[in-house]
């Protein structure tokens, strides 16, 4: 689960992640820096993991901490789109928004980031249901980069046009295209700074070291 800063009661969850990336990451590929990923180190090979935030009988798991509890209405996710018990899930007191949110049973967590320490935990009034079985599609929500950005969803993403749209943002201007390339054991994916899509701004492949599903 991810470092999640303690969330305050009037943060909406999709904002403050974008927010926390957009002001802790800026640049373009680690390739195309010297000196990125110098305090890193080198990647060996992609570490793919899937978010689970329940212990086996039910509980948060071991090293999470529940820091709030509300009831809210619950829908499919729109972030991870690879997991059927995420949940987008807005409280029935002061609509807050919190996604992507965990089923089990009729409560589910709420986590900032995947590795996140802290979790909020709803309790259902509602739930609409999953993302239909296929619509599910394996696509990371989160990327760590080998230079340590961490990057998110765009807002619209279109794999189908990896040279005109952000697939990913990791900052001010700073954007991955397309999908991870997961043919070798280092995955690797399309950065660039800026989405001009000219022949002096070509696209650079960035290794990735962490992507969580």
């Amino acid at each position: 689960m991810t470092v999640m800063p303690t969330i305050s009661r009037g943060a909406v969850l999709v904002t403050t992640l974008l927010a926390l990336v957009l002001s802790g990451c800026s640049g373009a590929g680690s390739e195309s820096r010297p000196g990125a990923g110098a305090d890193h180190a080198p990647v060996t090979a992609t570490d793919r993991v899937d978010v689970q935030p329940f212990a086996p009988n039910g509980e948060p798991a071991p090293g999470l901490t529940v820091i709030e509890d509300a009831e809210a209405t619950c829908s499919a996710s729109g972030v991870d789109l690879s997991d059927p018990a995420a949940r987008r899930c807005m409280t029935t007191e002061g609509y807050l928004l919190y996604d992507p949110c965990y089923v089990r049973a009729d409560t589910a967590l709420c986590l900032r980031d995947p590795d996140s320490t802290d979790a909020v935990r709803i309790h259902m009034v509602e739930d609409r249901g999953p993302r239909p079985l296929h619509e599910l599609v394996q696509r990371p929500w989160l990327l760590e980069l080998a230079d340590g950005r961490r990057c998110v969803l765009a807002r619209t993403p279109d794999p189908d046009d990896p040279a005109e749209q952000p697939t990913y943002t990791c900052g001010k201007d700073d954007h991955l295209f397309g999908m991870p390339d997961t043919s070798a054991p280092v995955w690797t994916i399309g950065n660039r700074h800026g989405t001009d899509p000219a022949p002096d701004n070509p696209l650079r492949d960035t290794t990735i070291r962490t992507a969580w599903f």
